[in-house]
C-alpha cells in the first residue's frame, strides 16, 4: 500500500494505491482547507485537521492503517535553476564515475541557507563542448559536462508539512517528497510532447506553476502567485458579494470567454438572500482575470525565450482548466496550440469522477513513483541523490 498526499491551497487530497505495477486505487479523499496560502502552510492546526481528515476517510474507505505518505510540494516558496557541472573523463571513456562527478558538480551550486535540493533532473550532456548526448556512458573525450534542472524548496516548508503530519496523526511517516509539477507532467503529456517541447500551466487555487519539458527533460519551471483565488476575488469586488458567494458563483456560471456568453440576467442565491446580475458582465469580469494570468504566463516564457521552443503549445491543467471557454480564450491570446490537459490513468468506470485536471497532479505522483522504483531512482536526499541517478542510468544499460 502506497499514501500520496497532495497539500493545495483550497484542498487536501489523498490516495491510496494497493500496487504501484498497475496503480489499483484503493482510495481517494479530498478535503477543504482554509491552512494554506498560495501554496505555504499558514495555519498548521487548519492543516492538520484536513489531512487528518483526508488520512482517516481513506483509512475507511480501504480498511488499512496508513503508516507513511508520499507528500507533494508546491507553492511560492519552490524556486529552481538550471546548472552544469563538469568533470574530466578519467580513462578517455565515459565512466559511470565520472557522469558521477559531473552530475555532483552540477547540483551543488550554492543556494540560500533557508533552502534545500528537492530534486535534481539531470536534462543532458557535453562531451569537450559538443553534442546534446542523453547517455555518455563509454564515449570518449576529456571533459563531461552534465546540464541539470534543480529545484529547490524552504526548509521552512519540509518543516511546516512534518508538524501537520505529526499533529494530524500519530505514528504516521513521510516517506518521500515530490515537486508536484512532475507528477502533473505524467499526468498530463505524452513522451512525444515532452521531447518536442511543451509547457505545462497548472492553474490552481493560490498559484499557477509554469513547466517547460524539452528534449523529454524539464528545462524550466516557475510559480506565480495569481490563480483561481485572484479570480475569485475580482468577481467578489465587482459584484460586491462576499468571497464565498463569489467562488459558488463562478463555479456555476463561470465562463473564460465571453462571446459564448449572451446578455441574460440570472438570479443568483447569497448569504443574505438573492441578487440578479448579467451573466455577460460576469464572463466579462472572468475573462479580463484570466487573461492576466494567461498574460503574465506568456510574458514569462517570453522572458526566458521559451516561446520558439514550445512547439506542442500550452497545455492547462489544474482546478482552473475546469472552467468553460479557457481554451478559446489561450488560443485567443497566444496564437499557440492551447489545450486542456486531463489526467490519462487507467481507472475503473465508477472512477471516472477522479479525471479532472484538478486532480493531475496526484494521479501523476503514482506514475512518477512507479518509475523512479522502477528504475530504482529517488531524490531522497538522505540516500544520496547522485548515486541514485547513477543506478538509474546503469539499469538503462
Amino acid at each position: 500500500m502506497v499514501c500520496f498526499l497532495d497539500l493545495g491551497t483550497s484542498k487536501v487530497s489523498g490516495l491510496l494505491i494497493e500496487d504501484l505495477s498497475n496503480s489499483k486505487i484503493n482510495a481517494f479523499s479530498s478535503i477543504e482547507t482554509s491552512g494554506v496560502k498560495k501554496g505555504s502552510i499558514i495555519n498548521i492546526s487548519a492543516t492538520a485537521s484536513s489531512i487528518s481528515q483526508c488520512l482517516s476517510d481513506i483509512e475507511k474507505q480501504s480498511g488499512s492503517k496508513i503508516k507513511e505518505v508520499l507528500v507533494s510540494i508546491s507553492g511560492e516558496e519552490v524556486s529552481s535553476t538550471n546548472s552544469i557541472g563538469q568533470a574530466a573523463i578519467t580513462e578517455k571513456e565515459v565512466s559511470a564515475r565520472d557522469i558521477e562527478n559531473a552530475l555532483n558538480m552540477s547540483s551543488t551550486m550554492k543556494i540560500p541557507s533557508d533552502k534545500t535540493l528537492l530534486y535534481a533532473m539531470p536534462n543532458s550532456y557535453l562531451i569537450d563542448g559538443e553534442g546534446d548526448i542523453s547517455n555518455p556512458l563509454g564515449m570518449n573525450g576529456i571533459k563531461l559536462e552534465a546540464k541539470s534542472h534543480l529545484i529547490h524548496c524552504s526548509k521552512n516548508t519540509k518543516n511546516n508539512i512534518k508538524k501537520c503530519i505529526k499533529v494530524s496523526s500519530s505514528g504516521i511517516g513521510i516517506r518521500k517528497y515530490f515537486y508536484s509539477q512532475l507528477g502533473v507532467a505524467h499526468s498530463v503529456l505524452t513522451d512525444y510532447q515532452k521531447k518536442q517541447g511543451v509547457c505545462v500551466l497548472d492553474i490552481g487555487a493560490g498559484t499557477t506553476d509554469i513547466s517547460v519539458y524539452q528534449n523529454g527533460s524539464i528545462t524550466y519551471s516557475k510559480v506565480l502567485p495569481y490563480a483561481g483565488d485572484y479570480i475569485t476575488e475580482t468577481i467578489a469586488s465587482a459584484l460586491n458579494i462576499q468571497s464565498r458567494d463569489a467562488e459558488a458563483i463562478k463555479k456555476k456560471y463561470g465562463c473564460a470567454f465571453s462571446d459564448y456568453i449572451s446578455e441574460e440576467m440570472i438570479k443568483i442565491s447569497l448569504k443574505h438572500g438573492r441578487k440578479s446580475i448579467s451573466r455577460k458582465a460576469l464572463a466579462e469580469t472572468i475573462e479580463n482575470s484570466m487573461s492576466k494570468i494567461l498574460r503574465h504566463s506568456i510574458n514569462t516564457l517570453e522572458e526566458n525565450n521559451l516561446l520558439n521552443y514550445i512547439p506542442s503549445g500550452i497545455i492547462i491543467t489544474g482546478g482552473s482548466a475546469n472552467m468553460e471557454g479557457m481554451e478559446k480564450l489561450g488560443q485567443k491570446l497566444t496564437n499557440l496550440n492551447f489545450k486542456i490537459g486531463f489526467p490519462k490513468y487507467n481507472l475503473p468506470e465508477k472512477s471516472d469522477n477522479l479525471m479532472k485536471p484538478e486532480n493531475s497532479a496526484i494521479l501523476g505522483m503514482t506514475k512518477f513513483y512507479a518509475l523512479e522504483q522502477d528504475k530504482e531512482f529517488t531524490f531522497n536526499q538522505s540516500k544520496g541523490i547522485i548515486a541514485r541517478v547513477l543506478e538509474w542510468i546503469r539499469t538503462e544499460l
